[in-house]
Parts: C-alpha cells; structure tokens; sequence
C-alpha cells in the first residue's frame, strides 16, 4: 500500500494530458485566475484518477491473488534422501525437481533426465511467449542410470543473465571428475528458461 498510490499517482501524472489538468485546477485556487468553481476542475480529475486508481488496484488485487496460488502449488524436490515435497515459493538455486506431465514448470530449469530413453521431452512455452505448439527438449545428463546419481556429480552451471529475448539462451553445465573437467553447452535445445 506504501508505494501503491505514490506509483500510481506517477503512472497518472507522467501522461501530459492529465497533467496539464492538474496544473489548470490547480491554478483555480488563485484567486487572480479563477474562471469558475472549483468543482468544474476538480471533480473530473479526480472521478479519472479514482476510476483508474480503483481498477488499478483491482487488477493489482487479481495478481495477488494469482501469484499466491501459484507459489502455493506444489512440487517434488529430490534429495539425497529422497522425495520430498516443497511448494513453489520455496524453490532454491541448486534445486532439483521431478516435473510431471502437464505440471507448469515454477522457475527456470535446466532439463536434466527424462523418462524418455533418448532423454527428449516436449514443452510448451505459452505462459512466455504466447505460442502453444510444443517445443523438443533434450536432457543434459540423461547417460546416468538413476537420479540419485545426479547427486554425485560435481560440476557447476553458468547461465547469461535474464533477457528479454525469450528466444536464445547462453550457459554451459561444468562437470569435474577424477580426470578431466569437461563443458557442455546449454542452450534452447538442452534447456528450459522461464522468465519471472
């Protein structure tokens, strides 16, 4: 609520039109320049911007409502002992989490197994960029045999940082073992990015 009206009244004011009838009403209250009442000024200023602060804060109001429902839903988080279940707002950098079919995937993933043999799975990205024809992925580590496994490597992963360009994605996943340290690129191919 804080910054709620001091934003809103920006929003507002930033538009030239609103503003001029700002200043116009505002020089109604010397007396030296008065053309009518006051009311003939203010009364419409005032009905816009309790119109568009009311349907602002409705639609703040929906969004609230909807990111809580989103952070609330929940997810299975593999740990090294075993499956635990977690909600969406508790999802931490280094995470890694079972995605069921048709589950909405809560934050930015790196694919790392699939059921799927080939370790290929298909995803849409409709909540990103609108399309809902489904799009191939490939697993990064679909060569181990089971996900316990996942816990033993020891590797890192650079990411490019959020863009707006929803279509290309930089990184690569570092894995170090007894005798070489080994990059793999990531990109749409082999990753997943949603953005926040």
């Amino acid at each position: 609520m804080w910054t709620f009206f001091p934003k809103i009244l920006y929003e507002q004011f930033k538009f030239f039109l609103n503003l001029y009838f700002l200043v116009v009403a505002l020089t109604q209250f010397i007396p030296q320049l008065r053309i009518g009442y006051l009311y003939t000024y203010w009364a419409p200023l005032c009905f816009v911007i309790a119109v568009t602060t009311l349907r602002e804060f409705y639609d703040d109001l929906k969004r609230y409502w909807r990111d809580r429902e989103i952070n609330s839903q929940r997810y299975h988080k593999l740990t090294p002992k075993g499956r635990v279940v977690t909600t969406a707002s508790q999802i931490r950098v280094s995470d890694i989490l079972i995605i069921e079919k048709n589950q909405r995937v809560p934050a930015d993933l790196i694919l790392l197994r699939t059921t799927e043999k080939s370790g290929t799975c298909f995803v849409r990205t409709d909540q990103l960029d609108g399309e809902t024809d489904w799009k191939l992925r490939v697993a990064t580590c679909q060569g181990l045999t089971s996900n316990e496994e996942l816990f033993d490597i020891n590797g890192s992963v650079f990411a490019e940082p959020p863009q707006k360009d929803i279509h290309s994605f930089v990184g690569k996943l570092t894995t170090n073992s007894d005798s070489e340290t080994k990059e793999d690129p990531l990109g749409l191919l082999l990753s997943f990015q949603r953005k926040s």
